[in-house]
């Protein structure tokens, strides 16, 4: 896709790509220029990978958290069918809470 900009002059160029307005930069406002905004682009583009690394180790923590829920899930799941029981299995309770107990003492201190 092509960008046609109109000069202080008049005269309109047409531009294709960064490369072309930076061509069009360096011819008009001189080379100091051209590299500033090089380097001001370049800063952008460290910018979004450094926003794309970020995004994967958010999608990381969101499947990290989902585990870590499932299992605290499963554990409590566990308690309530021990307490549904006539006779309440005190050794499979407690291992059942301490499995609670093991699984928070771990994300809290990661």
């Amino acid at each position: 896709m092509a960008d046609v900009i109109t000069l202080k002059n008049g005269r309109n160029e047409i531009v294709f790509d960064e490369r072309g307005f930076l061509d069009l930069v360096d011819e008009h406002m001189g080379p100091e220029a051209r590299r500033w905004l090089e380097d001001w682009l370049a800063e952008s583009d460290d910018a979004i990978d450094y926003i794309g690394d970020l995004e994967k180790e958010a999608d990381s923590l969101r499947v990290h958290h989902k585990d870590v829920m499932a299992q605290l899930r499963q554990q409590s799941e566990t308690i309530a069918s021990l307490i549904r029981e006539k006779n309440i299995d005190r050794k499979a309770l407690s291992t059942a809470a301490g499995q609670i107990g093991c699984i928070t003492w771990r994300e809290l201190n990661v």
